[in-house]
C-alpha cells in the first residue's frame, strides 16, 4: 500500500479538510493547509474561561462574563461557522469519522498553547447508548483518543449519560441548560483525583460541558478544563 501512496497522491492530491485547497508539504501529516492553520484561534486572544475570541479593547468576555462554569478554562480550534461548521457536520452526521485524526491533532496543538496544568486523564463527554446506536460511533471519544495519544495521557470513560436528552441544536439557550441538567453521572464509584481534560466537539452555551465538568468535580477531580473543536 505504501508503494501506491505516491501514485494516489499524483491523481488524488491530499487536500485541506476545511477549504479543500492543496496541502503544503509540511502539513501533510495533518490535513490542513497553511492558510487555514494560520486562521485558527490564538488562545492568548480568547477568553480563558470559554474560548470566545476577544477584541483587543475588550477586558471582559461579552459572552460568558458573569456566568459560572464548572470547567476552569476552554480552548477551541475556531468559531463554529463557515468551513469549520461544515467539517464538524460531516464528522458528526455523515460518518466521516476519519476526520477525528486531523481535528484531534489540531485540538492537542491548541491545548499545548494554553497555560494549563498537567492532566491526569482525558475524559470525553459521552453519548447516550441510544444515540450511540443510532450514529454508530462516539465523536467525542474518537477526538479524545487522538488528543490523549498526542499528549501521552490515558483516555478514561469516567462519565455516563443517564438519560437520552433532546439534541441541543433544537433548543434555545435557556432550554439547553434545562435539557442537560443531571444528565451525567460518574461511571464508577472510584474517586477521581488530579486535573481532568474534558473533550467534546462543540461549546455553545456551555450547558453540556458545565454539567459534565460538575459531575467530574463531585466525583473528586481537582479541576476540569475543556477542549472542543468549535466555539
Amino acid at each position: 500500500m505504501k508503494l501506491l501512496t505516491p501514485l494516489l497522491d499524483l491523481f488524488f492530491p491530499p487536500r485541506c479538510i476545511f477549504c479543500r485547497g492543496p496541502l503544503d508539504c509540511e502539513q501533510q501529516g495533518v490535513e490542513i493547509c497553511q492558510s487555514c492553520y494560520d486562521g485558527l484561534l490564538d488562545p492568548r486572544q480568547c477568553c480563558s474561561r470559554c474560548s470566545h475570541p476577544l477584541l483587543k479593547q475588550e477586558r471582559f468576555c461579552p459572552v460568558c462574563h458573569g456566568r459560572f462554569f464548572a470547567f476552569k478554562g476552554a480552548c477551541a480550534l475556531n468559531v463554529y461557522r463557515g468551513n469549520l461548521k461544515q467539517v464538524v457536520h460531516r464528522y458528526k452526521y455523515k460518518d466521516k469519522r476519519h476526520l477525528a485524526h486531523t481535528l484531534g491533532r489540531l485540538a492537542a496543538g491548541q491545548i499545548k498553547r494554553c497555560n494549563w496544568p498537567n492532566f491526569k486523564a482525558v475524559v470525553p463527554v459521552p453519548l447516550h447508548p441510544l444515540r450511540l446506536a443510532e450514529r454508530g460511533y462516539d465523536q467525542a471519544f474518537l477526538l479524545a483518543e487522538v488528543i490523549a495519544a498526542d499528549l501521552q495521557l490515558p483516555v478514561q470513560r469516567h462519565l455516563i449519560r443517564t438519560r437520552a436528552t433532546i439534541s441541543q441544536t433544537k433548543l434555545d439557550s435557556m432550554s439547553r441548560w434545562d435539557n442537560v441538567r443531571d444528565a451525567f453521572a460518574p461511571s464508577s464509584c472510584v474517586a477521581l483525583s488530579g486535573n481532568i481534560l474534558l473533550v467534546d466537539d462543540l461549546l455553545t452555551t456551555g450547558a453540556t460541558a458545565h454539567n459534565a465538568a460538575e459531575t467530574l468535580l463531585f466525583a473528586g477531580a481537582d479541576s476540569v478544563y475543556l477542549a472542543v473543536v468549535g466555539r
